[in-house]
C-alpha cells in the first residue's frame, strides 16, 4: 500500500508494541509463521526492550516488506488507521472477493500513478476478468437475495426449522431467528454461502 515514508517508522513500533501476536505472525508470515514466532520469541527473551529493532534486523528484504505493509495497514503513523467505507472498496461482481486487480498506467522513472488502463479488471479468487462493484452494492446484493430465500434454503443453511417456532404470529418468528443468525455472520462467512446458494450463480 502507499504510505508516507515518515509514518512508517512510527507505525511500525506502534504495531509492534500495541498488536504484534502469534496471530498477527501468522497473518503475516503464513505458513512460516512459526519459524519467525519462534525467532521473534527467543529475541524477546533477551529482553522486550529492542526486540523489535533485532527481529526486524533479521528479516530478509522480503519478509521486512511485509512486516511494514502490515503494520502501516493497520497504524497511520500513531494512531489507528480509520477502515474504508464500503463504498470505498472494490470487489468481484461474481463472486464479493476483495482480491481484486485493475491493469493501470504507472510512470516508468518515479512508480507513480498514472491512470487506468482500458485491459481490464482481474478477479483473483475467480481467476477471470470480472467486472468490479463497490463492497456496498454487494452487500445489498447479498442482503436483499437473503431476505428473498425460500424457508426450507433458510432453514437448510442456518439449521433452524420453522416448525421449531411458534405459528400464532404466521411465521414471523422464525424470521426473526433466521434474520439475527444471518447478521450474526460476517461478511466472509455471509460471502461463502451466498456464492454456494444462490440460484442465480448456478
Amino acid at each position: 500500500m502507499k504510505y508516507q515514508a515518515e509514518n512508517a517508522v512510527s507505525s511500525f513500533f506502534y504495531y509492534m508494541w500495541n498488536a504484534w501476536s502469534k496471530e498477527e505472525c501468522k497473518i503475516v508470515f503464513g505458513n512460516m509463521h512459526l519459524h519467525f514466532w519462534d525467532k521473534w520469541s527467543s529475541l524477546a527473551g533477551k529482553g522486550i526492550f529492542g526486540a523489535a529493532e533485532r527481529f526486524f534486523a533479521e528479516l530478509s528484504e522480503q519478509y521486512q516488506k511485509q512486516l511494514v505493509e502490515r503494520a502501516v495497514s493497520l497504524y497511520d503513523g500513531r494512531a489507528f488507521r480509520k477502515e474504508p467505507d464500503d463504498e470505498d472498496v472494490y470487489v468481484c461482481e461474481e463472486c464479493g472477493s476483495t482480491k481484486v486487480e485493475i491493469t493501470a498506467w504507472v510512470d516508468a522513472n518515479t512508480n507513480e500513478y498514472v491512470s487506468d488502463s482500458d485491459d481490464g479488471e482481474w478477479c483473483s479468487d475467480c481467476e477471470a476478468h470480472n467486472t468490479l462493484i463497490t463492497l456496498k452494492a454487494f452487500k445489498e446484493q447479498m442482503q436483499s437475495w437473503w431476505e428473498l430465500c425460500e424457508f426450507k434454503v433458510m432453514e437448510q443453511i442456518t439449521g433452524l426449522r420453522e416448525c421449531d417456532y411458534p405459528s400464532e404470529d404466521g411465521s414471523q418468528a422464525f424470521v426473526d431467528a433466521v434474520t439475527q443468525w444471518w447478521n450474526g455472520q460476517d461478511y466472509e462467512r455471509k460471502r461463502e454461502i451466498y456464492n454456494k446458494h444462490n440460484s442465480n450463480k448456478e
